[in-house]
């Protein structure tokens, strides 16, 4: 006859398999919950964002002809080129997050090269105004495009030493992290983020809505199945590379810009102590074109530029 203790612990063995399993259930819907609402925004963040052309060179004088060209990963990357006869030099301006070749800071800075010597191609990033539509990176991806704009050049006749690389924000990180090996001849970068996991650890937040607990999952849902990889952008390195081989490093930044803060142009100027810095008071982010002494600021650049380049 079995004694009533072993029901007893019979029963106890099947309750306490029924915990452990609901709590095995319980573990996976909250991970799964996790990674899931990381990869929701992951994936709405690096959305294309193709907003129409508010304007065209034309608004500021130039003279521009339409071209596409491919960055090196076969995306198609509209562009507009403004040719300046007899120039040997040629600049890329690039843009930042959410915008394009449009955007007034880029409009208001093409003509000063072009009437210090330069051909200037403004262009627009993947995913962003005429290119196609594609997922935005960050500045992951984005250096294959400013790569293909490199061969564009090159196809032209012009060599890298003869190219200067200028970008915003997103577009700063982008060419400062293409540079390295290029032979570029200078990388200006205004209001960019030199360690973009330190931003997105304070800004994920405010753009998901969900608390910096979830940066993580973001982050590495993105790297699993979007092929971004925000650990991998941190182009404070990519400056330093740039400082031993002797490219030239232009930092611009406004220690009151609210989007990326000032000590990411600390993280630079670390990098590269050598590097021409220009540090403005009371702008907002990417607002340097706006100052009085920009235009002069950009041409003292240029001219020590040439004078490096003559020695």
């Amino acid at each position: 006859m079995q004694r009533p203790f072993s029901n007893v612990a019979v029963k106890r063995g099947r309750s306490v398999r029924r915990m452990f399993t609901w709590v095995l259930l319980a573990l996976a819907i909250l991970i799964v919950s996790y990674f899931g609402l990381g990869l929701y925004v992951a994936t709405r963040l690096t959305a294309p964002s193709n907003e129409p052309m508010a304007a065209t060179p034309a608004s500021v004088g130039l003279k521009f002809r339409e071209v596409s060209l491919r960055s090196t990963d076969g995306v198609r990357l509209s562009a507009w080129w403004v040719p300046k006869k007899g120039a040997s030099r040629a600049v890329i301006l690039v843009h930042g997050w959410g915008g394009n070749k449009s955007n007034e800071q880029i409009l208001k800075t093409a003509p000063i090269y072009a009437r210090a010597g330069y051909n200037v191609l403004m262009m627009d990033l993947r995913g962003h105004g005429q290119s196609e539509a594609v997922r935005r990176t960050l500045g992951y991806q984005e250096t294959r495009d400013v790569r293909g704009a490199l061969g564009w050049l090159e196809k032209k006749g012009f060599g890298p030493g003869e190219i200067v690389l200028h970008g915003w924000s997103m577009g700063a990180a982008t060419v400062v992290r293409s540079a390295p090996g290029t032979g570029v001849a200078a990388v200006v970068e205004d209001s960019g983020y030199a360690d973009l996991p330190l931003l997105l650890n304070r800004s994920l937040p405010e753009n998901s809505g969900l608390p910096s607990f979830f940066n993580f999952g973001t982050m590495l849902m993105a790297k699993v199945f979007l092929n971004f990889d925000a650990w991998a952008v941190v182009p404070y390195h990519q400056a330093s590379e740039l400082a031993k081989s002797g490219t030239t490093l232009f930092i611009i930044h406004s220690t009151t810009d609210q989007t990326v803060p000032f000590e990411q142009a600390r993280l630079f100027r670390k990098a590269d102590p050598k590097a021409a810095f220009w540090k403005l008071e009371g702008y907002e982010h990417v607002d340097s074109y706006t100052a009085p002494d920009y235009r002069e600021k950009l041409l003292d650049f240029l001219r020590e530029l040439k004078a490096k380049e003559a020695a």
